[in-house]
């Protein structure tokens, strides 16, 4: 098995979630015990994280209360829509975001500015 990568791995948050791709940064790559690889991916507006592995299971990320480093930490599955839901806004969360997202929409200085040369620059 291939060591853990550097380089972002899309697939298993665009299997569950495509509408959703464009709110999560890939951060990492984890090899768990069993050799499985779990991409973790984080919301950017909620800050909280979704593992998947690339046959789509989910991963919760789990310590003990009293952390030091000698202490191990470990990942234990859940159902992948229950998980996403907790990732995703919601409540209160949701209307300042869906908020923040209009005002984007109305507000270029909110919005990064069209690569150089590319079919949306002037």
């Amino acid at each position: 098995m291939l060591p853990p990568s550097d380089t972002p791995v899309w697939q298993p948050l665009l299997d569950l979630a495509p509408d959703h791709i464009d709110d999560f940064m890939w951060m990492f790559e984890v090899e768990l015990e069993d050799g499985r690889h779990l991409h973790a991916y984080k919301h950017w507006w909620t800050r909280r994280y979704i593992h998947l592995t690339l046959d789509g299971r989910a991963f919760v990320f789990e310590q003990p209360d009293s952390y030091s480093d000698d202490d191990p930490s470990w990942y234990r599955e859940a159902e992948p829509g229950w998980l996403l839901a907790l990732v995703l806004p919601s409540g209160r969360q949701l209307a300042d975001y869906q908020q923040f997202l209009e005002r984007a929409r109305q507000d270029s200085n909110l919005r990064p500015p069209p690569p150089e040369g590319g079919a949306l620059s002037s």
